[in-house]
């Protein structure tokens, strides 16, 4: 494997491990994440999920897509973690929000990184 290269294989095993623990089949994960049976199929054959799917199935089974990254360089956990991307967690926080409209949203998030941008030492 190349440096920082996703194992599918690692992933697929994980979920297939999520799977069995909680009795579950795949035709129900396929129902509870919207990721089709044969993206389940061709992920067991080898094949990369998609980002959309890998989110969903990542969500559903409780898995940090990250740790399966080979060649990423390991978190010192005695250093205090910051977040590498306070602007991208910001922004998630507020699309999660459903009182607030797209525009809104959007508005927020510009309003936001201007003030980041000029405040952060």
């Amino acid at each position: 494997m190349s440096a920082k290269e996703f194992d599918g294989d690692g992933f697929y095993a994980a979920l297939e491990r999520t799977v069995r623990a909680r009795g579950s089949s795949w035709k129900s994960v396929s129902q509870a994440t919207g990721v089709s049976q044969t993206t389940l199929t061709r992920m067991g054959q080898g094949r990369r999920p998609d980002a959309a799917s890998m989110a969903s199935l990542s969500a559903w089974a409780g898995i940090n897509p990250a740790d399966y990254v080979v060649g990423a360089k390991p978190v010192d956990t005695a250093a205090p973690q910051l977040s590498p991307d306070t602007l991208g967690m910001i922004g998630k926080i507020l699309r999660q929000d459903p009182t607030l409209s797209p525009d809104g949203r959007q508005k927020l998030e510009t309003i936001v990184a201007s003030a980041y941008t000029a405040l952060k030492g």
